[in-house]
């Protein structure tokens, strides 16, 4: 089954005659430009929405600190419980209730697609940066509005699909697979909208989260700040660290 469908894209006739770079040329203008989109190297943004577990629906706000090309942190909290994820170059952790816990390398995969996905989705350095190939993946639509899909590969990072609407090069939807050793990779994608101009470009407002066609997840963004200083301690990693 290709995975395309998972994220419910009806093929159209014709495929894209615009090539990749000319369209994230537009995409970048449509997020605010790549002046704007490079300068925001640290910023964050807070977001509440619903985890999806089996019939049930788990609020949940989370508040993510980034500052590229390598540090993350997300700081979920859901209920009585705080779920915190670092990230800082090649160390990684992970704190229940502010306690480390075991960091599995499964998790560890996910926080670096995470990072890189963020990564990504600044979509100037798909042009810039060395190791990038991009690889045209035709017209779908999604809910209704034509898309133009592209495949983003980059050395050492597995495959991002990246899909923006036709008219406006808003990033609609993004696709990638997690891989976790011993199971089944996992087919996740985003859909994204809303956009909004705030905390330096335009970024999606909504987002929805399918996990191999499920959906796993629906959130809004509440703020986006950029940060003009940041603090190392920020992302300061406890014991135990990033596993071997």
């Amino acid at each position: 089954m290709r995975t395309l469908l998972l994220l419910c894209l009806v093929p159209l006739a014709a495929w894209a005659a615009e090539s990749p770079r000319d369209l994230l040329v537009r995409a970048i203008a449509a997020h605010g430009g790549a002046e704007r989109l490079t300068e925001v190297r640290a910023e964050q943004v807070q977001m509440r929405g619903v985890h999806l577990v089996g019939a049930n629906e788990v609020p949940f706000t989370n508040t993510i600190t980034l500052h590229l090309p390598g540090r993350f942190k997300s700081v979920v909290r859901m209920g009585n419980a705080t779920v915190t994820n670092l990230l800082d170059g090649d160390q990684a952790a992970l704190l229940l209730d502010g306690k480390p816990q075991k960091l599995s390398l499964t998790q560890l995969g996910q926080l670096r697609q995470t990072l890189a996905l963020n990564h990504t989705m600044r979509l100037v350095p798909l042009l810039r940066d060395k190791g990038v190939s991009l690889t045209p993946l035709g017209e779908y639509t999604i809910e209704g509005a034509a898309v133009v899909g592209i495949a983003v590969k980059r050395t050492g990072w597995p495959e991002v699909k990246l899909f923006f609407d036709k008219r406006t090069a808003l990033l609609r939807a993004s696709e990638q697979v997690l891989e976790a050793p011993g199971t089944a990779p996992i087919v996740q994608q985003a859909r994204y909208s809303d956009h909004r101009d705030v905390g330096g470009y335009v970024r999606p407002g909504k987002i929805t989260v399918y996990r191999d066609g499920k959906k796993a997840m629906h959130a809004v963004l509440t703020e986006a700040k950029r940060l003009e200083r940041i603090d190392a301690a920020e992302f300061r990693i406890p014991a135990p660290a990033t596993p071997k």
